[in-house]
């Protein structure tokens, strides 16, 4: 067996925190995601820094914030002086696999994967006049379904796709769905694993995602009238910014003229989402059952977390959508280490912890040292026992951004800054934890101290230490500490 422990980073598309069992969600069924939590350690309190993939995928990949790795939005690609924790792990001698959903645009990664399968395998349709949605170039998961006797649908090439707001159930059997496929070439690599050298497995599951296509027995698992209300208020969307009011009038919406649908819709359409949730809920069971059956969970660091969550019917929007809200930023985070790493299982911590934590964890529980321009904090401690280092003080706030807009989040208050300062939002989580209630207009006392807060915190956060940058150092003798500057040549 490789004397480093192997790395299986599992990421969902799409999932709230509060949608699994276990994380109290009353009626979900992830039996094979509450093991996992059981056996290793799950934070409570954990957030992303975007709202949407390609950014917060390039964080959890970098271990630094969007405003410094350059990937703000999606549709940006990853700066090639960023070092990735697939490249990391590839310089010291692990075999490098993706399987599924990467969402990440730069050379440096795709050149340092061994193995790279079922990437970009969900199309991404756009709505045609014609209606004429015909596959002539099936890719590979699609063409695997037609082999099987089948044709593989999606986006508007799916019945009443808008009408139902992405919810179209798939009468197709559970096989041909897509994150049954990325499930089934990652138990693949893994039943084939060279035992002798150590591997990082990226495993991007594409759900919970829209479209809400769950199928064979998920299809139809839930019922719509069981599912938990919804988080609305009659003054919530009057009282946040216009932004959100123009995006229910946005004809550039995949489902454009949401805000007409009904109760019943988007109860169809909140049981679907489950539906997927349950689906991929499978796989990782699959996976986690494969590394016992293989011997190789003796060895092996499990982590598991989502991109971004979604609002899923919450103040009324569909799916996810351009802000700093909890339901967009807060997802379950499990690591799972090996026994003799591990100070108990079944532990929950609610710390505040950050996407940024996972690169620097991740490379201190393999027996790395993480580099110095990581910007997230090291959560191994809390998993090992071992003392934490002053530098690893508990967080008192959480930081997201969304292009134009920044978030500073405590505990108990929420302050979402808007350009130039003439609006925001600004939110008593003790008492609105679902952020029904902006209290900017009001509470301009505590706004005005957490604009503060956030620019002193943005100025904390700030990239001092990238990786391609020339420095010169020494000692400054009056506070005997180590000083650093740039270096031109």
């Amino acid at each position: 067996m490789a004397s480093r422990p192997n790395v299986v980073l599992i990421t969902t598309d799409h999932l709230r925190f509060d949608t699994l069992g276990c994380t109290g969600n009353p009626v979900i069924e992830t039996p094979g995601i509450d093991r996992l939590a059981e056996s290793g350690t799950l934070f409570t309190n954990f957030f992303v820094q975007n709202p949407v993939c390609a950014p917060s995928r390039a964080t959890i990949m970098t271990g630094r914030y969007p405003r410094n790795h350059g990937v703000r939005w999606n549709g940006s690609s990853l700066n090639e002086n960023e070092t990735t924790l697939v490249e990391f792990f590839k310089r010291r001698g692990y075999d490098t696999v993706c399987v599924g959903k990467h969402h990440l645009a730069q050379r440096r990664f795709r050149e340092s994967l061994d193995h790279l399968e079922a990437d970009s395998i969900r199309r991404d349709w756009r709505e045609r006049e014609d209606g004429d949605y015909t596959v002539t170039d099936p890719n590979p998961f699609e063409q695997y379904v037609r082999d099987l006797g089948y044709e593989y649908k999606t986006g508007y090439a799916l019945k009443d796709f808008r009408k139902n707001l992405g919810a179209v159930p798939s009468e197709l059997p559970e096989e041909c769905h897509l994150d049954f496929y990325v499930g089934m070439k990652s138990l693949q690599y893994l039943r084939g694993v060279d035992p002798e050298r150590p591997f990082f497995l990226w495993v991007g599951f594409y759900g919970p995602h829209h479209p809400y296509v769950p199928s064979g027995r998920f299809a139809h698992m839930y019922d719509p009238d069981a599912v938990p209300a919804f988080h609305r208020a009659p003054n919530d969307l009057k009282k946040k910014p216009v932004e959100y009011r123009l995006y229910f009038e946005s004809q550039a919406h995949k489902f454009r003229g949401f805000k007409h649908a009904d109760e019943a819709t988007f109860r169809r359409m909140k049981a679907a989402y489950y539906g997927m949730v349950s689906q991929l809920d499978r796989q990782v069971e699959l996976i986690t059952e494969e590394l016992t059956r293989g011997g190789l969970d003796a060895n092996t660091i499990v982590t598991f977390l989502s991109d971004h969550g979604e609002f899923t019917g919450d103040h009324g929007i569909p799916a996810k959508a351009p802000f700093l809200l909890d339901c967009m930023l807060h997802v379950p985070f499990i690591l799972r280490v090996p026994r003799g790493m591990c100070a108990g299982n079944g532990a929950r911590h609610d710390e505040l912890a950050e996407s940024v934590d996972v690169f620097p964890t991740v490379a201190r529980l393999a027996g790395f040292e993480p580099p110095e321009w990581i910007q997230g904090r090291d959560l191994s401690p809390l998993l090992t026992g071992a003392p934490a280092s002053v530098e690893q003080e508990p967080r008192t706030a959480v930081f997201a951004e969304a292009v134009d807009k920044r978030c500073y989040r405590t505990r108990e208050w929420k302050f979402i800054h808007y350009p130039a300062g003439s609006k925001g939002e600004l939110y008593h989580l003790t008492d609105d934890p679902h952020e029904l209630d902006n209290l900017y207009e009001e509470r301009v006392e505590i706004r005005d101290r957490m604009i503060l807060d956030l620019y002193r915190h943005m100025d904390a956060i700030e990239d001092v230490r990238h990786p391609s940058y020339a420095r010169f150092g020494g000692v400054d003798p009056s506070t005997g500490k180590r000083v650093t500057h740039y270096m031109t040549w």
